[in-house]
């Protein structure tokens, strides 16, 4: 299976980025990923690693896609740092088979601008930002670099409500999911 949007991410940018941990509250897991390899498929540059004295998976135009997950609703909590200036990074959920699916990522170089955290659907079009943006697409937030901070999703139903360091108040509210995929993997 190709993951979601590789090729097209690595045109778009190459980002660094570790991830730390996944704690997912879904039908099969309840609690902490480990970063053990057995539990992640890793493609293209991604390895495990450590970076600020955590064990990681480090993530440098490649991905790390969750193994044996098929996501509906749920939660998706992750720890991240990147010392990248400049890319993209997030979480890629509800991934069908033919890479469709749902993307919200950060973009560190945009870090305090409005568009520093972006939602796209990801349809066999490709990724499909450019025609989705403003309220409920984009919106702006401090991206943190060298150094560890927790994003959070929440996903029910067509809506997601996507956190980036403070878990009381989202950073972006999507009220329209719009692949129309209800269940998927998770990367």
């Amino acid at each position: 299976m190709k993951m979601l949007g590789i090729g097209s991410l690595r045109a778009l940018s190459i980002v660094m980025f570790w991830l730390f941990a996944a704690s997912i509250a879904i039908s099969q897991i309840n609690g902490l990923v480990p970063i053990e390899s057995s539990h992640w498929h890793l493609e293209g540059d991604a390895k495990l690693s450590e970076y600020l004295d955590r064990k990681t998976i480090r993530v440098d135009g490649g991905s790390a896609e969750l193994d044996n997950v098929v996501m509906q609703d749920g939660v998706i909590d992750v720890d991240v740092a990147t010392p990248a200036g400049r890319g993209f990074f997030g979480i890629q959920f509800r991934i069908e088979e033919d890479s469709n699916g749902e993307w919200v990522y950060l973009r560190q170089h945009k870090s305090g601008l409005p568009d520093a955290i972006q939602y796209t659907p990801v349809l066999r079009t490709g990724l499909n930002w450019q025609l989705y943006n403003g309220a409920g697409f984009t919106a702006a937030v401090a991206i943190p670099r060298n150094k560890w901070f927790h994003i959070k999703l929440v996903v029910t139903g067509a809506q997601a409500k996507f956190y980036v360091s403070d878990m009381e108040k989202p950073a972006l509210v999507i009220d329209d999911l719009k692949s129309g995929i209800r269940k998927g993997k998770v990367a």
